[in-house]
This record gives C-alpha cells, structure tokens and sequence, in this order.
C-alpha cells in the first residue's frame, strides 16, 4: 500500500485527478456565473421595459391634462381612445411587474434582499397607484372622469417611475458586477490551469527526466568499470525502486570481483579478512564481524579475527559454541541462516551459546556464513545491533559466495602461520 501511494502511477492519477477537479470545477463556477448574469439581463429588460412602460403612461396623462375635451364630441372620442389606451398601459405595467417577481423568485442567486424589498415597496406602491386612479376615473365606465384621472397619472405617476428608475439602476450595478465576475472568473481560470500544467511540467522534468537520466548515468559508469556507483534514489516510487536495485546490483558487483580478485592473489588469512570486511561493508553493513575456525567436530570453534564499531573487539580468541546456531546439526550441511532475533532464538534454542553470548554484547540480529570445504571449515559471523538488520538478497549472495569464500580463505589459511590478530574498525 506504501508502494501505491508513492508510486508514478499514483502520482500522475492523482495530478490527472486535481487538473480534473481544477478544469470541472472552474467550469461550473463559470457557467454558474454565466447564468446569473443571463438570468439578471432577463429581469433588466423586464425592468427596462416597466420604466418605458411609466414613462409611456406618464407622458399620456401629461398630454390629456394640456389638450383635454372641451365639448362633448370630443370627450366621446377621448373615451374611446384615451381611456382605452391608459387602461392599457395601467394592464402592461400591472403584467410586467408580475413578471419582474416571477423572473425573481425562479432565480435565487439574483434574489438578494435589498431586491426584493424594492420591489415589494413598487408593488404596494403600485397597488396603491392603481387603487387611486380607479376612484379618479370614477365608477361610470362609459362616462369616466378623464381629466381627473390625467391629473393623477400626472401627480402621482412620477414617483412610481422613480422607484422603477432606481430598480433599474440597481439591476444594472448588479449585472456590470456580475459580468466583472465573470471576467475575472475567467481568467483565473486560464491562470489556474496553466500554473497546474507548468507544475505538473515540472515534475515531469525533475521528478521523471532527471532520475532517468541520474539511472543512465549509473549504468554508463557501472559500463565504464566504476563498479559500486551508487545513484540516489530520490522518492519511493517505481524509479526509486529501480535505483535501489540498481545499487544493491553494483554493490554486489563490486563485493564480488573484489573478493575474486584478492582471493586470486596469494596472501595470508588475517589480510583475506581484513579485505573482506572493507568490501562487505557498503553492501552488508554491520557493527560486528568475526572470521570462527571451526573444530574438526564442527561443533565449536576459534574466533580468530575480528573488527566491530566499538574500540575493542568482543570474543577475539576465544573458542564459542556453535550448537543450534543452524537448523542442521551437521555444520558440513548447514547453508547461510539469518537469526534476526538473536534474543528470541536464544530462548527457543538454549544450546545456542553464541548467540547468547552476542545478545549479552547487545547485538539483535546475526548473518551466519558456514564455510567448508575437504581440509579447512570456518565461520562467518555478521552482527548487528538492530533487529532483523539482513535482507533475504544479502543471505542468497552470501550463500552464493560461500563456496568460493570457503576455498579462497582455506587456501590463505595455509601460507599463514596460526596466530590471532585484532583488527580495529
């Protein structure tokens, strides 16, 4: 689950996931506005229009107030046109502003308080309106008191238009501020999406391009010889797994022919450790390493050399137990064994001297290297204070070298007069 989490798949499903989110997201923000603005230039039309609508019929009554009838065939003709034509404008109004609070409520992101409070007061102030010309016209329709009416469109309608005006004005501020939105929403999210795809950019090139090239590198210098380069290995995703096995191969490497080329030479047992410790430590790190002569028995033996993190190596020249170290009793059977808890194996295997004797020390987990061959047997003990310190790659190599370990050192033992050595860290 670790490995999912920083793995490239993840990390790109997850930059897929926020670009996603960014682009969708900004969209529907967009579109929301858009809306808003659609729906507030639908009610200023609707309010433009009422204003046209006022203005219209106070211009009508003004006009009947300077050119009213002045004998009886001329008052007939005005109620057949002039009444007809403001009870009109009265029913245009009156449809118009039921709209306006229709438009209104269908869309609550324009519905904002001081909004709908003007528009109430219009809408009381209209009915008030409406009630009052009705009583100047008088209850006769076919003779309905046409001056007076004119003179109370003329008093009274100015005031309806002022609030209209002010509704307008309003709606307008509104809509200029919505369109600004807009606007600004817009290029935000040009803004947004290209500092997302610049970062994404980014880590394509350091993140991707550079660690692929850092791996190219090591391989050109592990091809020109310069075997154990190690390369960073930067997140743990897919290509930090791939630099953690690219190191742990040149490691590998390198312990390798090292150890064939010294063992190669003819030298001496003390010299053939000390070499093996130098090279086995950037592969196999430990805080205690000791080389054991084994008994003919195979049942015990002698720790002749020795190096460890602190100043004086523990156990040098003395003869341990090697009893229920291996699952084989046999020490000429027995195969590499990692003990990663050198307490718990104590309990589980009281025989087990040495590794009590290492738990004592403050050692946790141990890398047992058995080397055998016709005429000499030895024992390559790796200690470490930490608890399950060795991987399961180190104990396969281990056990691959170890024939050839075997031989090498069994050869270096007999040009080598028996004698200890202490060999310091």
């Amino acid at each position: 689950m670790n490995f999912m989490r920083n793995g490239l798949q993840w990390k790109v499903l997850t930059g897929l996931v926020i670009l996603t989110v960014v682009t969708v997201g900004s969209q529907l923000w967009n579109t929301s506005l858009y809306r808003t603005s659609v729906a507030r230039y639908t009610v200023l039309g609707e309010v433009q229009q009422l204003e046209t609508t006022g203005e219209a019929l106070l211009g009508r009554g003004q006009h009947y107030v300077n050119n009213a009838a002045r004998d009886f065939e001329s008052y007939a003709r005005d109620v057949a046109l002039f009444k007809r034509e403001l009870i009109g404008d009265v029913a245009r109004f009156d449809d118009t502003l039921k709209s306006l609070q229709l438009s209104i409520a269908a869309h609550d992101a324009i519905a904002d308080d001081a909004l709908v409070e003007g528009i109430a007061r219009l809408d009381g102030a209209w009915a008030d309106y409406r009630s009052g010309l009705h009583e100047q016209l008088g209850p006769d329709e076919n003779e309905p008191r046409l001056e007076w009416g004119a003179r109370f469109v003329s008093n009274n309608q100015p005031a309806i238009n002022a609030q209209v005006h002010a509704l307008v004005e309003q709606f307008q501020a509104a809509t200029d501020s919505d369109s600004r939105k807009a606007s600004a929403s817009g290029i935000g999210s040009v803004l947004v999406s290209l500092i997302v795809t610049a970062i994404a950019l980014l880590w394509f090139f350091f993140g991707v391009t550079q660690r692929i090239r850092a791996t190219v590198t090591g391989c050109q210098r592990v091809a020109s010889g310069d075997f154990g380069y190690q390369m960073p290995v930067g997140a743990k995703d897919e290509l930090g797994q791939l630099a953690i096995a690219f190191n742990s191969l040149s490691s590998r490497t390198r312990l390798v022919l090292s150890l064939l080329d010294h063992l190669q030479r003819r030298s001496n047992l003390a010299t053939s450790f000390v070499e093996l410790a130098r090279e086995s430590a950037p592969y196999i790190p430990t805080d205690w390493l000791a080389l054991i002569e084994v008994s003919d028995s195979g049942n015990d033996g002698t720790v002749r050399y020795g190096v460890s993190s602190t100043p004086k190596t523990a156990l040098l020249n003395e003869r341990v137990s090697l009893l229920g170290l291996f699952a084989q009793r046999d020490f000429a059977k027995a195969s590499t064994t990692h003990l990663p808890d050198l307490r718990r194996h104590t309990v589980e295997h009281g025989e087990s001297r040495l590794a009590r004797e290492l738990a004592r020390l403050g050692y946790q987990s141990a890398l047992l290297v058995p080397l055998n061959t016709s005429e000499w047997r030895g024992l390559l003990v790796f200690a470490h204070q930490s608890p399950g310190a060795f991987v399961e790659d180190q104990v396969k190599l281990m056990n691959s070298l170890a024939p050839m370990l075997a031989n090498g050192l069994a050869r270096n033992a007999r040009v080598q007069e028996a004698e200890p050595a202490l060999l310091e860290s």
